[in-house]
This record gives structure tokens, C-alpha cells and sequence, in this order.
């Protein structure tokens, strides 16, 4: 009997002992899983580390804008430095005119609705994709967590010099002749015959969702350097001709991108 209440008892701290253990372990899987599903949130993209991983990362998140056909809004300004007056003594007549040069460059910003053709609305202008870079077209490239929200990835990258590392992921600008026509209101004291334009450390900045590889924000920074061909006529005419030289820096913003579509109450609205 006495044996028999022993096994008794054995079975039953055998059994107590056994569900015990089983809450033990279904708690820490729980709380395995919710630390690795939270891990995984922060780093489901792969983080990339050399100048061709974080360059084709970019190619990939950006490129996805066009055919993905978020809602994104834009702005862009460009900016006018370092005139290169010479010997003219009228030097706010050159930069008067490398002014009115950066304003018939400057595009006007405008919001896209989600499911619009993005083709021409960012660059490459009439392309699928806004980069074809390569990383041999990249001087920089770095990859940090954005300072202010740790699912995201801040990018940053600085084009080699020339026109082919620029044209891998910048609109050029206008057609020669279209700029030249712009110059019609200054055709009673400035002639402008040609110009040449080269580019310098243009520059890209972007932050990529971590979890699902979006771009929330988009910033291209293009330095040229202008070198422009000009004659004063009229009460400007003793100027004669000259070469004008001056930077020009356009910067382009895209923001605000929608990459849910939205929903017939909020369509309503």
C-alpha cells in the first residue's frame, strides 16, 4: 500500500512538474517570438554595406516609385553662385543674367494622385525607372539609420564629375534652344549665342522604409557649372563680348508619398 501511494505520488509531481515546464517554454516562446518579430520589423531588408549594394538598393527602392505609381508631391528651386564677373565692369548685369538663366531652368512643384503616370514627372524624364546608376558612376555612397526614426534607412550619394554619371539619375535639363529662347527679353541689352554646362558632385538623398523598401523622401541636388557665350547691345553695348562662368545648383523635392491607395471614404472626403 504503502508503495502504491508512493507512485501516486510520484505521478502526480511528475505531472505538476511536466506543466510547469510546458508554461515555462510557451511563455519564452512567446517572448522569443514577439523579440524576433520586432527584430525583424527593424532589418527585413537586408542592410547594405558597399558602395554597389547601397548603390543597386537605391536603383531598386527609387525605381519602384514609377511602377508602384505612389501619390508624391514636389518642389524645386535653384540657386545661383559664384558669378564670374572678369574684368566687366558691370557686374550686376552678368548677374542679373545668370539669375534670369536659373529661372528658365526652374520647374514649378506639383502633387501626383495615387495611380498617376509618373514617367515624366521624375527623373529620368520618359524612362521607367528614376536610376540607371552604376557603381562605378558613384563617388560616395553611405547608408545610415535615419537619425529620428530607426525603421528607416538615410541614404546618401555623391556622383562622380561628368555628364554620364549625372544623366544616370538626373533630368539634364531643357533642350539647348528652348533655354536660348528664353533669353528673348533680354534681347535689347544681351545676346546669348551658347553655352556649355558640366557637372560636378551632384548629389542624392533618400529615406527608405526598412520593412517594406519605400522611399518616403526624395532630394536631388544637380551642381553645373555654366559657361555662357554673351554680347551686350544697347545701353550695354561697351561691355562688348564676354564669357560668363557661374554655378548653378537646382535641388528637386519629392515628399508626401501615398503608397496605400486610398480608400473610398477617404476618396470621398
Amino acid at each position: 500500500m504503502r508503495a502504491s501511494n508512493l507512485l501516486k505520488i510520484t505521478a502526480l509531481l511528475l505531472a505538476a512538474l511536466s506543466i510547469v515546464l510546458t508554461a515555462s517554454c510557451s511563455l519564452t516562446g512567446e517572448d522569443t517570438e514577439e523579440t524576433t518579430t520586432e527584430r525583424e520589423a527593424v532589418t527585413l531588408v537586408a542592410r547594405p554595406e558597399s558602395t554597389q549594394e547601397i548603390v543597386y538598393f537605391y536603383n531598386d527602392a527609387a525605381n519602384a516609385i514609377k511602377s508602384k505609381k505612389p501619390g508624391v508631391s514636389s518642389s524645386s528651386w535653384a540657386d545661383v553662385r559664384d558669378v564670374d564677373t572678369g574684368d566687366v565692369a558691370e557686374a550686376k548685369a552678368l548677374i542679373a543674367f545668370a539669375e534670369h538663366f536659373a529661372d528658365a531652368l526652374d520647374d514649378q512643384g506639383e502633387t501626383k494622385e495615387y495611380g498617376s503616370d509618373l514617367n515624366d514627372f521624375l527623373p529620368i524624364r520618359g524612362s521607367a525607372d528614376v536610376s540607371l546608376l552604376l557603381p562605378e558612376h558613384v563617388e560616395k555612397a553611405e547608408l545610415t539609420d535615419l537619425e529620428d526614426d530607426r525603421y528607416q534607412y538615410d541614404v546618401h550619394l555623391v556622383l562622380r564629375n561628368g555628364a554620364a554619371a549625372t544623366a544616370a539619375a538626373f533630368d539634364l535639363g531643357a533642350d539647348k534652344k528652348e533655354i536660348l529662347n528664353t533669353f528673348t527679353d533680354y534681347r535689347d541689352t544681351v545676346e546669348v549665342s551658347d553655352y556649355d554646362v558640366s557637372y560636378e558632385a551632384c548629389e542624392i538623398f533618400a529615406h527608405v522604409n526598412k520593412e517594406t523598401n519605400e522611399v518616403t523622401y526624395l532630394k536631388l541636388v544637380k551642381n553645373a557649372i555654366v559657361t555662357a557665350d554673351v554680347n551686350f547691345t544697347g545701353t550695354l553695348e561697351s561691355l562688348g563680348e564676354t564669357t560668363v562662368t557661374f554655378n548653378l545648383q537646382q535641388t528637386q523635392e519629392f515628399h508626401d508619398f501615398v503608397w496605400e491607395a486610398p480608400t473610398e471614404a477617404a476618396s470621398e472626403e
